[in-house]
């Protein structure tokens, strides 16, 4: 199967190949026509400096500010999912899967938010990613592949950096209210201003939601998920001081939920879930204090020196038992760019993170700490006829498994001003977590002998903009990780217990297109593919991983606009899955967007989710299948309003 879908790219890629040089003759009437993919547009994660996306060698997808005001989100997962990008979500949580790996580096401006720690029930990859304002967001890249060399442990699936907005001077305050099923609520605030000296920026969203209902994706009765409930607040303001072409900012984000903790279903029909009602209490505070200098300079990009700090607080409970978590990072971080001619840019930088976890579990208390020291360099090369190159390496030293190298290389090629094709490979590694290796509870016992994961990756891709209209994105990756990190209930001693297998393979594709119609209908189309091997033993035989939750992805959107209308129905489908751990082996969803805009301060929208009342889960859970439903038909009405 996978070999025939390699025969497609390699069609597409040979295809958009020839479409590129034939399209040289007309480049400069595209250029200047209104696209719906921008060539010309710089991407800042796939290499850590400004690279034009048609110079970009790796597969990334950009959500603008546009995009996201569009679509009235109310979480950061809300963004990723309405964008084609597959999310894990529980009743309380939600984290990506990106190249089907949920071992992903989620940044926010170039920080890290991954915990060394269990912080998300069922995944030890994971970070919620809805711990994190929406509204005070610029933009989202999101770049598939590995991506250790550029930024460390956690990079094996890819990267998603939040870029959150710059406060301007004019002053401006929005207010947002929102009012739906399941008695919803959400309340926002947004305000800025200043002058060219000082500026700020501050955001305050409060959600609140009663317990969803859900219907049995196999008796297809309607029920109400237990513990279900949502109270969610955010916060974030920052502050800008110029110096000159220099800028010293300071960035604060704070998050509080204090939502029902009904973590999954133990029976989707009665039902009952595993979790005593005791409220999932969590405050995330993060601040960070950077000076930028040189910034928009001829280097490229802002150097910079860095502080921050990172702290979670958890307070809850599991069957009964106690369970309360205090986690700190502290990190340091120094970049520095050099152009060194027209055709040649150079990054490189330094970073030392601190990570402590403190936690007490049904009386056990765990203490541990660990500390990263790294080093990287990424180099750029503009060179002849459209070929572009660039390699990086990274390496860094950890306080419990020494010092390791990480490296990528590939070689882009600008076919015409409307499209590029590039190969890509590249190493990544993921260090076990501090409770993985030392955990002593109850539930969990650490084993001190694992070792790290480690990868190499091989990505082949092309971007084109086919026509005036139409713009193509497609990838295929193949990807082979050592030491593979999995976890076995030891029923001798009645306690979860983590090893290494041999090894895991990982192999898929990604396929987008967007097509306007005219001036008012617009099409999105998306189709992913991803296949898991594991190999446990010394037979050299791999088995199909039966957890996959989207071994096949579909989505489609329509956008209109017309006047003060817009509307975009968006539908998602995911084929061949397996029904010894899923109620089905797929399902699929509508979610629908409408809004009125009455003049340039005031609009009005509403939100229909999973119109069909679809039954269905996006998790799998080895207590049974169901655990995970997902909430049924809903909607959402809101009233936006600039001041």
């Amino acid at each position: 199967m996978i070999y025939k879908k390699r025969k497609i790219l390699t069609g597409l890629v040979l295809g958009a190949m020839s479409i590129g040089f034939a399209s040289q003759g007309f480049a400069a009437e595209i250029v200047n026509d209104d696209k719906i993919f921008d060539m010309e547009e710089y991407v800042v994660t796939a290499n850590r400096m400004p690279v034009k996306a048609n110079e970009v060698a790796a597969a990334v997808t950009v959500i603008d500010q546009a995009t996201i005001e569009r679509g009235n989100y109310s979480t950061v997962s809300d963004v990723l999912r309405s964008n084609n990008v597959n999310m894990s979500t529980t009743s309380f949580a939600s984290y990506p899967v990106l190249n089907g790996d949920s071992r992903v580096l989620v940044l926010v401006n170039g920080r890290k938010m991954n915990w060394s720690h269990l912080v998300v029930s069922g995944d030890d990859n994971a970070i919620n990613i809805d711990s994190l304002p929406v509204k005070n967001i610029e933009r989202i890249e999101i770049v598939r592949g590995p991506n250790s060399a550029l930024y460390g442990s956690n990079a094996v699936g890819g990267v998603i950096n939040i870029i959150t907005k710059k406060p301007v001077a004019a002053a401006s305050t929005t207010v947002n209210t929102e009012f739906g099923t399941w008695n919803s609520q959400r309340y926002t605030l947004t305000t800025q201003g200043g002058d060219d000296d000082v500026r700020y920026l501050f955001s305050y969203d409060k959600q609140k939601r009663d317990n969803y209902d859900y219907k049995n994706a196999v008796t297809g009765h309607e029920k109400e998920f237990p513990y279900s409930n949502i109270d969610k607040e955010y916060e974030s303001l920052r502050l800008d001081k110029s110096f000159g072409a220099d800028t010293l900012s300071f960035e604060l984000e704070r998050s509080k939920q204090n939502d029902g903790h009904g973590l999954y279903l133990t029976n989707p029909e009665i039902p009952t879930v595993y979790g005593d009602g005791t409220p999932l209490q969590t405050t995330d505070l993060n601040f960070a204090l950077t000076y930028t200098w040189k910034e928009g300079s001829s280097s490229g990009a802002g150097d910079y020196l860095r502080l921050y700090r990172n702290n979670e607080k958890s307070d809850t409970s599991f069957a009964g038992a106690p369970y309360e978590h205090d986690l700190t990072t502290l990190g340091t971080q120094w970049q520095k760019s050099w152009k060194l001619n027209n055709k040649n840019a150079l990054i490189g930088g330094a970073e030392y993170i601190s990570e402590d976890i403190n936690e007490t579990n049904s009386g056990a208390i765990f203490q541990r700490g660990a500390h990263m020291t790294s080093i990287y360099a990424e180099d750029h090369w503009t060179l002849i006829d459209g070929w572009s190159l660039n390699f990086g390496t990274r390496y860094e030293n950890h306080s419990d498994f020494g010092g390791d190298f990480t490296s990528h290389v590939a070689i882009n090629k600008v076919l015409s001003p409307q499209t590029n094709a590039y190969l890509s490979w590249g190493q990544a590694i993921n260090n076990p977590t501090l409770k993985q290796r030392y955990a002593n509870s109850p539930y969990w016992i650490g084993n001190p002998n694992l070792k790290q994961e480690k990868s190499e990756t091989v990505t082949l891709g092309l971007n084109s903009q086919i026509d005036k209209k139409t713009n193509v994105q497609a990838s295929i990756y193949s990807s082979k990780l050592d030491n593979a990190l999995d976890w076995v209930w030891d029923t001798n001693i009645s306690k979860t217990v983590y090893y290494n297998i041999n090894r895991e393979k990982r192999r898929g594709l990604e396929l987008n297109t967007t097509h306007k119609f005219s001036d008012r209908w617009s099409l999105n189309t998306g189709y992913s593919y991803s296949q898991i091997e594991k190999n446990a033993g010394d037979n050299g035989q791999y088995t199909d991983y039966i957890y996959n939750s989207r071994p096949n992805g579909y989505s489609i959107g329509i956008q209109y606009t017309q006047d003060k209308w817009n509307a975009d129905l968006t539908t998602q489908q995911v084929t061949g899955r397996n029904t010894k751990v899923y109620t089905d082996t797929s399902y699929t969803t509508v979610n629908l967007n409408v809004g009125y805009q009455f003049n340039d301060k005031t609009k009005a929208y509403i939100k229909g989710y999973n119109l069909t009342n679809e039954g269905y889960e996006i998790l799998s859970s080895s207590v049974g299948r169901g655990a995970y439903a997902m909430p049924g038909r809903y909607f959402v009405f809101g009233v936006e309003r600039k001041f």
